[in-house]
């Protein structure tokens, strides 16, 4: 009797413990004694019980269990589904449920914004489970966990691996190559970059993903990465020293701007509050770089005089304010996006940041010009008088 009672004990007190059902008896068994009704024979079909799994309060099948942990899930039971799907691929690795328990589970990390642990979950389903059916999605969603990280290497080689796929859905292949551009652009390859680039648009054009006036997510890293693209190169068009035809170099510069400004505003038509951040991030801060680039131009060889120096001084700060104006504004519509959707990732803290910059370099400006012996009258009839003469279009 005491050993019952210790057997009953650990039974109990242990981890979940599986009880196989009945099944048949080995050939030699089953020959040594008569078969009865309902019994398996060597020559009947083998017939086996789900595996049960006992814990301390409950018993239940892994089907069972799986079912409870994605009731969870669909009810917004974040963490109790983590811990639950976490617990089937711990009673069963490489069990009938074990991939989609590793996918679920990720997904419910997500949801309680524990992205590492989600990005384990979904690195593991590609891993342990190379032939599930769960592997493309487990690549999009940790793609798009590694953007929202900033691990661009990372990036690259999920990006690569979903590439590498034969069968692919047409907007599986179009995040793939985005993504892939963004991580070329990080390592400085604005051609490769470039060519990722178009073929995501040409599929997005070739399949009509793009009619309905919104973006579709998938697509949005593709335009993200059009508009670094372009953004880098204009970045790379200096003024000093001046150049000599200074007017269309200007210009090249502000089209690259407006061209990049497009691209982020395509993205931005996802309707996803990161990419929205991002994107007006990075418009915000192409206004805040040119008008830091032209700030930096030196007075004319003709302006000899203090006064004249001054003149361009003034000139100079009254016809770039905007810039700073236009990034301000674009800074500030991203932190009340991040109000209104909850959005906190650092692009919001980089807006923030840029934010309290351009409100100073703004005080600043209107400090400066107030230290001129010209008003903004002056300094406007001064702009005019400028873009009147023909040297204009060869000077600041």
């Amino acid at each position: 009797m005491a050993s019952v009672r210790v057997l009953l004990a650990c039974v109990l007190l242990s981890a979940p413990v599986p009880l196989l059902g009945c099944a048949a008896s080995s050939p030699s068994t089953a020959a040594s004694r008569p078969a009865t009704v309902g019994q398996p024979t060597a020559t009947s079909p083998v017939v086996e019980a789900p595996t049960t799994y006992v814990t301390p309060t409950d018993a239940a099948t892994m089907a069972e269990l799986f079912e409870r942990a994605r009731a969870a899930l669909q009810q917004g039971r974040f963490s109790e589904a983590a811990a639950s799907f976490d617990r089937l691929v711990t009673l069963e690795p490489q069990g009938t449920h074990a991939s989609a328990s590793l996918f679920n589970a990720g997904i419910a990390y997500e949801a309680i914004e524990d992205r590492t642990s989600a990005l384990a979950r979904f690195h593991e389903v590609v891993r342990s489970h190379p032939q599930a059916p769960e592997v493309h999605a487990a690549l999009v969603r940790a793609m798009r966990i590694l953007v929202y990280q900033e691990q661009w290497t990372e990036l690259t080689a999920t990006a690569d691996h979903l590439l590498a796929f034969a069968q692919l859905a047409p907007i599986e292949r179009i995040e793939a190559h985005g993504c892939r551009a963004l991580g070329a652009v990080a390592q400085g390859d604005l051609e490769a970059a470039s060519s990722h680039v178009a073929r995501a648009r040409t599929l997005l054009e070739d399949h009509r993903l793009d009619d309905g006036g919104r973006l579709p997510v998938a697509a949005a890293s593709a335009f993200f990465a059009l508009g670094e693209t372009r953004r880098l190169r204009g970045e790379k068009i200096v003024f000093v020293p001046v150049p000599a035809a200074f007017a269309q170099v200007l210009e090249d510069r502000c089209q690259l701007l407006l061209d990049a400004q497009d691209a982020y505003a395509t993205a931005m038509r996802s309707q996803d509050a990161h990419w929205a951040a991002m994107s007006g991030y990075r418009v915000g801060q192409l206004y805040q770089q040119l008008h830091r680039d032209v700030l930096v131009i030196p007075p004319p060889s003709t302006a000899t005089t203090d006064k004249q120096r001054q003149l361009f001084e003034g000139a100079m700060r009254l016809r770039y304010r905007v810039l700073v104006e236009k990034g301000l504004t674009m800074m500030e519509r991203v932190l009340r996006l991040a109000e209104r959707t909850g959005e906190h990732s650092a692009w919001v803290s980089r807006a923030r940041e840029a934010r309290d910059e351009l409100q100073g370099a703004l005080a600043q400006e209107k400090e400066a010009l107030a230290k001129l012996p010209f008003s903004e009258a002056d300094l406007k009839r001064a702009l005019d008088d400028l873009s009147k003469k023909s040297g204009a279009r060869t000077s600041p």
